[in-house]
This record gives C-alpha cells, structure tokens and sequence, in this order.
C-alpha cells in the first residue's frame, strides 16, 4: 500500500469531535495495509459489552491473526481483531479475551470516546 511507515489518520466521532492517531505499519504489515485500502469509512461504533474499555468498528475484512498477535494491549492502542473482525481502539489497558494484531496508536483527544454513546457514526481517514 505505502512505502511510510508511519501513516497518520483521523477519526471523527460524529457530534462529538476528532481524535488523532497514526497506523504503524511494521506491527501488523497485511491487516493495516487493508485497513488502509479501504479509508475513508464511516461506520457505527460501540463501547465493549457492559463497560468502556474499548471502541469497537465493525470493518469486515475477514484476516487472521498475524505472527505478532498478542492478548496484552494497552490504553490507546489500535488493534485489529480477526475473531470478531473488528476494528478497536483501547480506552484502558487491559487483556483481550482473543488475541488481535496491534496496527497503530492514537496520538491526541482519546478522551473524545468517553463522550460517546454506542451507534455513533465514526468516520476513519487518512490525514494528506
């Protein structure tokens, strides 16, 4: 997809503000790079059952866990996880009850998704 490493991106949380992060692509090469692809995408995001601990983003891409997966992910983290085929942002560190490939790191305002509701549109794009 890109030749940077380092691809910086927005994430719109409708009505309630942008919040700034960046995909670091050595972390899980295949999954960013078709995340990536298919930027700019609007879609409804959600808090994790029961608690705050992560946004989730249905993107169905449909890729596997790569040799880098890891269940231990920490505040403000952008994973992947193939078995739920979702896109998540951590908002605390804690233990994924699945391993998923970490692809990038929100940089400013995570405080953002505390004032959201669950079915928020999220809109993700690269910054040119």
């Amino acid at each position: 997809m890109s030749d940077k490493g380092d691809i910086s991106i927005r994430i719109e949380i409708f009505g309630v503000g942008n919040v700034e992060g960046v995909i670091i692509r050595h972390l899980g090469p295949i999954s960013a790079d078709i995340i990536l692809s298919k930027m700019p995408f609007v879609l409804r995001g959600r808090f994790s059952f029961g608690s705050k601990n992560y946004w989730t983003l249905p993107i169905g891409i449909r890729k596997g866990p790569d040799s880098k997966a890891m269940r231990n992910v920490e505040k403000g983290d952008i994973v992947y996880s193939p078995k739920t085929d979702e896109l998540i942002i951590l908002l605390e560190t804690i233990e994924m009850p699945n391993k998923v490939n970490k692809i990038g790191k929100i940089t400013a305002n995570i405080e953002f998704f505390q004032k959201a509701t669950n079915g928020l549109n999220t809109k993700v794009s690269i910054i040119k």
